[in-house]
């Protein structure tokens, strides 16, 4: 609270020094150089007064990574010159765990995306899957992107493979 403080204080003697040096120049002559020379404020120069450098840094950072735009495939692209239509993004794109049943490393059941998972059937975008009594651990490879991703999710939480955050709840 104090460095909020300290840093609106300072932003404020900023803007009343550069206010008060064109508001009392002696004549006009040192009005129209004091105009000429006169600070100017840019609100980007000044980060935040509510954030921490690095809390702000963050929200710069999740702001910038939004649109995330990947290049289209091979296949999108003959697709598009033979003149069909391609699929759209899928609008919804998360990895939910419902709910792990474990018994032993071999014996085990999991609910992965509302579906009933066993060791003898597993969905074919998991390309490992090791259950532990309180989480799992697995990879699993998105067939939108192509990409794997090495998870480690609890019950009850979802994870976003566009954003790639974690979210709790189904």
């Amino acid at each position: 609270m104090k460095v909020l403080r300290f840093v609106y204080f300072t932003f404020l003697l900023a803007v009343i020094s550069s206010v008060s040096s064109s508001v009392f120049a002696q004549d006009d002559s040192e009005n129209a150089q004091a105009d000429s020379s006169q600070v100017s404020i840019n609100p980007e120069d000044i980060q935040s007064l509510f954030f921490t450098h690095w809390q702000h840094h963050s929200i710069i950072d999740a702001k910038n990574s939004r649109g995330f735009v990947r290049a289209p495939s091979q296949a999108e692209l003959d697709a598009i010159e033979r003149g069909e239509e391609i699929d759209p993004e899928p609008s919804e794109r998360e990895i939910s765990l419902g709910g792990i049943v474990y018994d032993s490393p071999t014996e085990w059941t999991i609910w992965l995306n509302n579906q009933r998972v066993t060791p003898t059937a597993l969905p074919e975008q998991i390309i490992n899957l090791v259950v532990f009594k309180d989480y799992i651990e697995m990879r699993w490879l998105d067939d939108f992107t192509n990409q794997v991703f090495p998870l480690r999710i609890r019950s009850h939480q979802r994870f976003n493979l566009d954003t790639r955050i974690f979210l709790t709840g189904e």
